[in-house]
């Protein structure tokens, strides 16, 4: 099996898991497991599961759209609307900017929900705005380093108390989750979370069938559809034809390690052979745009040579119709002795 792990392109395979966890969040119920769970606030036992809504707008900048992508859900707690804003950054490296990133969209959202509120309501006296949480969804492989509180981001923060800007964010880490917790419970997004502890441009075939052996028999029809659409599209780029993959969902559902391990040996080998394409391709595209600015490059140079060179014979000749020696247009020109020469004659 082709390994191309130096060639696969990491931003496509982040905007992969971006839309794989956003249609597994687009459930409703996922989206309230994860906050139940693994963020687990005294708050999020009041959430009315009735009242929950999803947003279908984004609030990130032209800057980072291609780094990383949003999920906004509306739910009521205590009455009350609150909007939860989440993060995903799904990234290698850590942001340290992220504070700063985060009000930014924040802000955003609350002037979207300020200016689409009638202008009677938001000018009474005891109209407020909603809470805004925001929650950053991580898992890179480094520890999650950045500062938790806008105040932080804040120089001499200290000395203006209450009177600066301040929130703190929460933090899920998934590769700080322990794998005893996450299997603690056998809900689709929990194998999502286990699976996506693999690294995907790895063949760990092996892990991947055990992570899917434990949980899989857990789930009911649609949960076992959500794992197939994520495992294939996140795992192996969305490509595999529509009979394969109800052929994988049903290894799935009836626990089949065989299939399974079949089906994923498959989609990987077809992933790898498109990476290969890719990296042909790329490899070409590179090698001509490389070769024309070499051209260019070697161009130049030879035209900045061409002109000293021409430069020189026209100061050699009006030397020789002045009258100068040989050996004195050769020194002062710079010209060989078989070019002056020439000249001569």
């Amino acid at each position: 099996m082709v390994n191309l792990n130096t060639i696969e392109l990491e931003t496509d395979q982040d905007q992969k898991h971006d839309e794989g966890y956003k249609g597994i969040f687009a459930n409703k119920a996922n989206f309230l497991h994860f906050l139940q769970k693994y963020i687990a606030e005294p708050w999020a036992a009041q959430i009315d599961p009735n009242q929950m809504e999803r947003i279908d707008k984004s609030f990130i900048t032209q800057e980072y759209r291609k780094k990383d992508s949003d999920l906004i859900y509306k739910l009521k707690i205590n009455g009350e609307d609150v909007y939860f804003y989440v993060l995903m950054e799904l990234q290698s490296e850590v942001d340290f900017t992220m504070p700063f990133r985060l009000l930014r969209y924040m802000v955003e959202l609350l002037n979207d929900i300020f200016k689409n509120t009638e202008e009677k309501n938001r000018e009474r006296k005891g109209f407020k705005l909603p809470a805004v949480v925001p929650i950053i969804l991580y898992n890179g492989m480094r520890s999650w380093t950045a500062v938790r509180s806008y105040k932080e981001y804040t120089a001499n923060h200290d000395i203006f108390g209450n009177n600066i800007i301040n929130f703190s964010y929460l933090l899920f880490d998934l590769n700080r989750t322990d794998d005893e917790t996450i299997a603690s419970t056998k809900k689709v997004l929990d194998i999502i979370f286990a699976l996506n502890k693999i690294n995907p441009n790895e063949d760990k075939i092996e892990e991947t069938i055990k992570i899917l052996t434990n949980f899989a028999l857990q789930l009911k029809g649609d949960e076992a559809v959500e794992l197939t659409n994520w495992t294939e599209y996140v795992h192996f780029k969305g490509d595999a034809p529509d009979d394969f993959k109800e052929k994988f969902k049903q290894a799935i559902a009836k626990g089949d390690v065989d299939s399974m391990t079949h089906s994923i040996e498959i989609m990987r080998d077809r992933r790898d052979r498109k990476w290969l394409n890719e990296g042909i391709q790329r490899g070409r595209q590179e090698g001509i745009q490389t070769g024309i600015q070499r051209g260019r490059q070697e161009g130049r140079q030879e035209g900045i040579q061409r002109g000293k060179l021409e430069a020189a014979i026209e100061n050699a000749v009006r030397m020789i119709k002045k009258g100068f020696a040989f050996d004195v247009v050769k020194e002062v020109t710079g010209l060989p002795d078989e070019e002056l020469m020439q000249l001569y004659n």
